[in-house]
């Protein structure tokens, strides 16, 4: 393997204990053994990882798969190759106790959802609700707000139930400032929440660049599934240092046993295709888009290829 490094930089939506495989991937040396250099940031405002990936300033964006998705046939093709979160990790927090919830519930509350950093949390909440046989047209979202907004003026007592992180969630509730009626981890089912998508040109590359990319990420995710949280936390402190050590360790295996992270990276179609419904539910897109128009299978095929999966 030649001494110089391949770059290949990330422009992330967001920061999160989710993406561990990546960090991993990076901790553990498995990408520099692959001849990659691997980077990331989080641009402000996070909409321009687009602008990044389109200026060839980033090789791959990290986030919600609804992007590409939106893009699809109206201003740009983006091609998703590889899955680093499995689950929505996010959480239901109600000013009052909600025993035995159902998803029906939800209907004539007033529910706050945050939008932003390229996730799409109200549009998934109601295409699970709408599953679990709740009409939507009967919850009342409010969502043209910030999520520390949204979080400020819940505790103030406004709304009935706010959608956030689940650990911050299982925090507030030990606070006795709530109380979590469903962890969407666990209740939301699995979906191709956190992706890696790039351009048709990056992809493209001989070098195989994103291929070499999702094996490493593979080798993390793979080292994720057979080790406890703990032997995570050097890493946890170094990249998540304003997190408690042992929340952020508790976190991850949390994820662990949820099933965050499965067996693999590929993008699982039926996953896909269940939340392309929740997007077509909400009028986001005018239908299902075919697979292999929104994913690109090459990366994964190489890296199954080179692991033996």
């Amino acid at each position: 393997m030649s001494n110089t490094l391949d770059r290949f930089h990330i422009s992330a939506t967001g920061l999160s204990i989710n993406y561990m495989p990546e960090y991993l991937a990076v901790e553990l040396g498995y990408f520099e053994q692959l001849g990659l250099k691997v980077t990331s940031y989080v641009p402000k405002p996070w909409t321009t990882v687009l602008t990044d990936i389109d200026s060839g300033q980033a090789e791959a964006v990290v986030g919600g798969i609804w992007c590409p998705l939106i893009y699809k046939h109206r201003a740009a093709d983006y091609y998703a190759f590889a899955k680093v979160a499995s689950r929505c990790p996010l959480a239901l927090l109600s000013h009052q106790p909600m025993e035995n919830f159902q998803w029906k519930d939800l209907e004539g509350k007033k529910v706050l959802t945050s939008g932003g950093n390229g996730a799409s949390p109200g549009l998934f909440l109601a295409g699970v609700a709408a599953e679990g046989g709740a009409d939507v047209s009967k919850i009342h979202f409010i969502h043209d707000f910030t999520i520390a907004m949204l979080q400020e003026l819940f505790e103030g007592g406004f709304g009935d139930i706010i959608m956030m992180k689940a650990d911050l969630a299982a925090q507030m509730e030990a606070k006795g400032k709530g109380f979590v009626v469903s962890d969407l981890t666990i209740t939301g089912g699995p979906v191709p929440w956190s992706v890696y998508y790039a351009t048709p040109e990056t992809l493209a590359r001989e070098d195989n660049l994103c291929g070499r990319f999702t094996q490493g990420l593979q080798m993390a995710q793979t080292w994720l599934r057979e080790h406890d949280g703990y032997d995570c936390r050097q890493i946890l402190a170094r990249n998540w240092p304003k997190v408690e050590l042992d929340k952020a360790v508790a976190l991850v295996n949390e994820y662990r046993q949820q099933g965050m992270w499965p067996e693999t990276v590929r993008i699982q179609e039926e996953e896909l295709n269940r939340w392309q419904k929740f997007l077509v539910e909400g009028h986001v897109i005018d239908g299902v888009i075919p697979y292999e128009e929104i994913v690109d299978p090459r990366p994964f095929r190489y890296a199954a290829e080179k692991l033996g999966l």
